[in-house]
């Protein structure tokens, strides 16, 4: 490796959703296969960071937030250290365009119909921006499905060649260990009676999709988990939680009688994937050509459109460990290592 490497590490302080987890196992990742000093991870001065590394050394850098952090106190801890850049949560510093950027979906250009109001059109604008800017620039460019890939191509027009796949895993929650108290907290919740689903409500998640489907099947109780706020009446059947944690996770995904994941649109969709690992018997995902490619013969597909088709059974998904054996942290570090081993002085392949 010519050059160190610096990580955008903003998403330790942020709240973890599927982005922060690719991050952080793919810097623990590499912490295992680096040597001291080719790797560091900056974070704001203020970041409260309780992790900590055999390799990769935290640095703290700048006293700038947020965006203003990334697009600012970052790149020039870059230019500072004569550093290239790895960003793992789509977001580039649009003056520094030298390392690996790893873009997880482009949804934002995709289906701008889900972002309503002026905060999500900003956002939407802004990483539109970010996108065009990375992907046509020289970096390296990675993503986590070959669905991601030929959006990035059809959208944005950039060689098939330029973008590298790398596959989000699972293994982070064989280290939880199970809540002891949820079900204490959650006394109207008993093991094998309910759906599990766990997403933010973003528009994409789909979560109007399970509130017809609770209303069609009243004796069946639906649970929901993840950040945002649904502002729609809810049915009497459903049970919202918010942002949960992963012991809580684990212990609602093992006791389900499934995981349910109507998604309109992912790049990868790791849910359902953390729900095999814990033991779910079932994974009910959205017939769309993202989950076919991740999921394959291992998962029950419905119409992300019309619950109404969607027939209530116990049954079981064969061979979860089969999928689960197609996914590999481990093997998703080792791939990205190489990308940036034959990155050359300038962050351009070589």
């Amino acid at each position: 490796m010519k050059k160190k490497y610096a990580i955008n590490g903003l998403f330790l302080t942020q709240k973890i959703t599927g982005i922060q987890r690719f991050a952080y196992e793919i810097t623990k990742g590499l912490d295992q296969l680096s040597d001291k000093n080719e790797v560091v991870l900056v974070v704001p001065d203020e970041a409260e960071i309780k992790v900590q590394f055999k390799n990769i050394s935290v640095v703290k850098y700048g006293s700038l937030k947020g965006i203003l952090w990334e697009q600012v106190n970052y790149p020039g801890f870059l230019r500072k250290n004569n550093c290239l850049a790895l960003c793992m949560t789509n977001v580039l510093p649009l003056f520094y365009r030298k390392g690996i950027i790893v873009i997880h979906d482009v949804s934002y250009k995709a289906n701008p119909h889900f972002f309503t109001g002026l905060r999500n059109r900003i956002s939407a604008f802004w990483h539109c921006v970010n996108y065009h800017a990375g992907l046509h620039s020289k970096m390296k460019i990675l993503t986590v499905s070959n669905f991601s890939k030929t959006e990035i191509q059809k959208y944005y027009k950039i060689e098939a060649e330029r973008i590298h796949v790398v596959y989000p895993a699972w293994q982070h929650m064989s280290n939880v260990h199970p809540s002891a108290t949820l079900y204490e907290r959650y006394p109207q919740l008993k093991e094998k009676n309910y759906y599990f689903s766990m997403a933010s409500l973003a528009p994409n998640k789909n979560i109007k999709w399970i509130m017809q489907a609770a209303k069609q099947h009243p004796d069946q109780l639906f649970v929901i988990a993840g950040g945002g706020k649904f502002n729609e009446k809810k049915p009497s059947n459903t049970l919202f939680l918010g942002y949960i944690s992963d012991e809580d996770a684990k212990t609602l995904m093992a006791n389900c009688k499934a995981f349910i994941f109507p998604t309109y649109y992912e790049g990868f969709g790791m849910p359902p994937l953390e729900a095999a690992a814990c033991g779910a018997p079932q994974i009910i995902v959205s017939d769309t050509p993202c989950m076919r490619e991740v999921y394959g013969e291992y998962a029950s597909y419905v119409n992300p459109y019309n619950p109404e088709n969607w027939i209530v059974e116990e049954c079981k998904n064969e061979n979860l460990n089969e999928l689960l054996e197609k996914y590999s942290w481990k093997a998703t570090a080792e791939v990205i290592k190489r990308v940036m081993e034959e990155t050359g002085q300038n962050g351009i392949a070589l």
